[in-house]
């Protein structure tokens, strides 16, 4: 008798330790439209390497649910892993917040089609990645167009091009300062410039850097920044 009123006393313990894990300050909700088998996880970067923090397994029901603990604004991922033999266009990047938030998207187009609410960070995000694309569409046509001149020896249009990819960087680069600037009160502001400006130099990243505020330089995008700047910093005094 003693026995089982040990064994019934573990086994609520270890029933509300499982109900403690589900808690949080972060959940998100959301559906797959047209997923009927698969798993998705919910990953995190954590010293460069991808992280799961969580997983669903789908059998059917494609409505989920994540419940997890984030210490401050920061970007998340969704991966899908829906057997389909192809690791292409199955990972969504989103900037979460504490709070509610909801992720929908389709099977068929699970990055094209990914609707995140219930963050002001990833609305930004959003925006920014659209202009963002102008410019790598328009770079990448410029380099193409290159890549022909050079196979019909056009040194002039060769020249022409070169100088206009040349321009277009510079022109992307005061894009995400300004930006960067003028969100400098939004962990958005370090995240893009540390992912989007890989041959900025210092004095570029520096600017940026001093114009955060306080909370923001703090922050977990705001130290990478400022290890960037360092990281720049003695690079260039070689």
């Amino acid at each position: 008798m003693m026995f089982k009123k040990c064994m019934l006393a573990l086994v609520t313990l270890g029933l509300i330790a499982c109900g403690n894990d589900k808690k949080g300050n972060l959940t998100i909700s959301g559906n797959i439209d047209g997923l009927k088998e698969g798993t998705l996880f919910l990953q995190k970067i954590q010293d460069t390497t991808l992280v799961t923090l969580d997983s669903l397994v789908v059998n059917g029901d494609a409505n989920f649910s994540f419940t997890t603990t984030i210490d401050e604004p920061e970007v998340l991922y969704f991966y899908l892993n829906k057997k389909d033999f192809n690791d292409l266009n199955d990972r969504v990047e989103f900037f979460a917040e504490p709070g509610e938030m909801t992720f929908n998207t389709t099977l068929r187009r699970f990055v094209k089609d990914a609707r995140v609410t219930g963050s002001k960070n990833h609305k930004d995000l959003v925006t920014f990645k659209e202009y963002m694309t102008k410019y790598n569409t328009r770079e990448l046509m410029l380099l193409r167009d290159g890549m022909d001149a050079q196979k019909e020896e056009d040194t002039k249009t060769v020249a022409e091009i070169n100088d206009k990819i040349a321009r277009y960087a510079k022109s992307r680069m005061q894009y995400i300062l300004n930006y960067a600037i003028t969100n400098g009160d939004k962990e958005i502001s370090p995240y893009v410039t540390t992912t989007e400006t890989y041959d900025a130099n210092s004095r570029f990243l520096d600017t940026i850097y001093k114009r955060l505020t306080p909370k923001i330089a703090a922050s977990k995008y705001g130290k990478k920044l400022k290890e960037l700047v360092e990281k720049r910093k003695t690079e260039e005094s070689k």
